[in-house]
Formats: C-alpha cells, structure tokens, sequence
C-alpha cells in the first residue's frame, strides 16, 4: 500500500494486498461514479474512464456504479447464463479448437488477440467473427483510459479514433455494454492467460504434469488494476483517503502474491465478474485438447 499525494496534481491510493483489497472491494464507500474532482490528474483519469468505458453515453456494466441492486438484472442474467456454458465445453468446440491449436505453437505469439476475442464475441452473437480490425479496436480502447502520450492522445483526437473503435466493437456485438466491455477490454485479461498457457505447454514435463483444471487455474490472469473513488473521506484498513483520491486495486500484483480466482474476478466482492466460471472452464478445455492426442479442429 502506498499514497502518492502531490496537491492540485495528483491523490492515489495504490493497494496490493489480497487482504486489503479483499477489505476494499466491499467498502460500501468506495464506488464507482469517477467524478472528475480533485488534482488535475484526477480529473483526467475519471473523466477518460466515464468517456471511454461507455456506450450511447451511459458506462459499460463493469463501471458503472454500485447502485441500489448488485448484481443488476442484467449482470445477473449473463452470469447465470455463462456458469451454464461453462457446465457445456467440448474439446471440439471450434474456439476451444483455434485457441487449443495456438497454445500448440501454431501460429504467432501476437495471434491470440482475434482467437480470444472470437470466443468472447460468440457468446453475444452467433456468427461474431474478430479479425484484425476489430482486435487494433479493441487495443486502442484498452490504451485509451490509461495513456498520456500528448502525441497519440492528439492524433485520436483529431481522427476520431476512439468512438469508430467503440462503435465497431458495439456493432460487432449488437450493441451489447457487456459484450463490448469483454471484447474490447476483458478481453486483454484472456489474451495474457493463453500465452502464458502456450508457453506452459511447450515444456514437456509440465504437459505432461498439470490436468486440465490446474492448467486452467495456473494461467488465470488477473486485471491490472480497477479504480474505486470514495464517496466521502475517511480510514480504511490500506489508509485513509479523501473523496478526490483515487484508489487503484492493483489486482495482478496481489494475485501474484495469492493466486487464484479471488482477484482475478474479485468473485467476493459487489463487483465480481460474470464470466468468473466461463473464463475458467474456458482454460481448462482448451488445455485440454491442446494435450489431447491428434490435433484439435
């Protein structure tokens, strides 16, 4: 934990501990309105987030703010419907057989971006189909929240790159918040886990060792970090903070420390992930018929 305050440019509260973020994650305090208050840089990260990470101008399910009921209708469904999904995986699957035929080396490193994204986009349209252009859509919305490149910020800017990735990518899904988010920025979280599972996999004795599940589990890879904005000063069990701080729970570094689904999905918390046992289950076949004799179609 760490607090890096400089006045009027800047107030963040960095956490990476499981138990701290743990903690934080169900702090009815913290939310996720991003008002853009406080230091200047504040104000930038809150306000790209709210423009970003949106749709028609209302923010993409895994943004927007707590609210009265959590989860929502519509994030509740889509969990239920991915937990049956995940019950239905076939090696011969055709996105469990392109991504299995990638972690077999076929093909370069930097391909897995349109086979993840192909899996994910199937689950809101039968017929999805990523291809180059839809996966440097999705990178430049990944990029797009975080980035302080005066020079590429311009250029977007004058092109209107941003909203025609956005709209692609919206498109490409019927308009869906929550496929947009998982093919647009979901999305860099799985890419991430099936090259760690390549790279697993060209090692023999490990082929040979870990089942499909441990496979699984072993390449989950967790976001970088969310951020959370206090609704209102006060003292936490990382620190105290004010309503202007932004709090980063720097999720990729505590599951490094702890591993596992918890920080991977925050699957304890208001805000867990409704693919917290798609994604898995998802792992596991694909492992699976990367290590099944003959080779996956």
């Amino acid at each position: 934990m760490s607090r890096t305050r400089i006045p009027g440019l800047i107030d963040v509260l960095r956490v990476d501990d499981p138990a701290q973020i743990a903690a934080l994650s169900i702090d009815a305090r913290l939310d996720r309105n991003y008002i853009a208050r406080g230091p200047l840089l504040n104000r930038i990260v809150a306000a790209r987030i709210r423009r970003v990470l949106s749709l028609n101008r209302a923010p993409l399910p895994p943004v927007a703010p707590r609210g009265a009921e959590r989860p929502t209708a519509g994030q509740a469904a889509l969990e239920t419907r991915l937990s049956a999904l995940a019950l239905s995986w076939r090696v011969y699957d055709p996105a469990v057989g392109a991504l299995a035929r990638y972690v077999r080396g076929a093909g370069a490193l930097e391909g897995a971006g349109p086979l993840a994204q192909d899996a994910v986009g199937r689950l809101f349209r039968s017929d999805y189909k990523a291809d180059a252009q839809s996966w440097a859509a999705a990178e430049v919305l990944d990029k797009a929240p975080r980035t302080f490149n005066p020079f590429l910020l311009l250029n977007w800017a004058l092109t209107r790159k941003v909203a025609k990735a956005r709209r692609l990518l919206a498109d490409k899904v019927g308009g869906d918040p929550a496929g947009l988010h998982g093919t647009a920025i979901a999305i860099h979280n799985l890419v991430a886990s099936v090259k760690l599972m390549r790279s697993l996999w060209a090692d023999p004795q490990t082929r040979r060792r870990l089942s499909p599940e441990a496979a699984g589990a072993q390449c989950l890879i967790a976001p970088e970090q969310v951020v959370r904005q206090p609704r209102e000063a006060g003292n936490s069990i990382a620190g105290d903070f004010d309503e202007s701080t932004l709090v980063l729970l720097q999720l990729r570094a505590a599951q490094a420390r702890s591993p596992g689904a918890e920080m991977a999905f925050l699957t304890g918390s208001w805000s867990r992930c409704p693919a917290h046992t798609w994604i898995p289950a998802l792992l596991a076949e694909v492992w699976r018929a990367a290590t099944a004799s003959g080779d996956p179609r």
